[in-house]
């Protein structure tokens, strides 16, 4: 199942992420991937049933790199463990690798600072 972010705010030292959808029986995975096709970091998520996957699309990248490192919770309910430590060791696998695309590597490096 594929969801995605849809709205940021930054309150009290937290990045809150919102999603549409009903996320109150999953459990985070502290685990990343990436699509690089659609331009997208993926965090997993786990409802019981099935994978979900919670796409943070280039558009939401700025406020990721802007607060990097402060906690991240999703809905207000769910932090998302160990988000940072997978998203930095994303960033330095792409960071040189045209495995990705040269667009998403160029986008990531462009966006997220060393």
């Amino acid at each position: 199942m594929d969801i995605y972010v849809t709205e940021m705010k930054f309150e009290n030292e937290v990045l809150n992420v919102f999603t549409e959808a009903d996320v109150e029986n999953c459990t985070a995975l502290s685990q990343m991937i990436v699509d690089s096709d659609d331009f997208s970091f993926i965090y997993l998520l786990d409802n019981g049933v099935d994978y979900v996957r919670l796409h943070f699309v280039s558009e939401t990248w700025e406020m990721l790199e802007r607060y990097r490192n402060q906690k991240i919770v999703l809905n207000e309910t769910l932090e998302l463990s160990d988000f940072y430590d997978e998203l930095n060791y994303l960033i330095s696998n792409i960071e040189g690798n045209n495995n990705y695309g040269k667009e998403f590597e160029a986008k990531v490096v462009e966006t997220f600072k060393a």
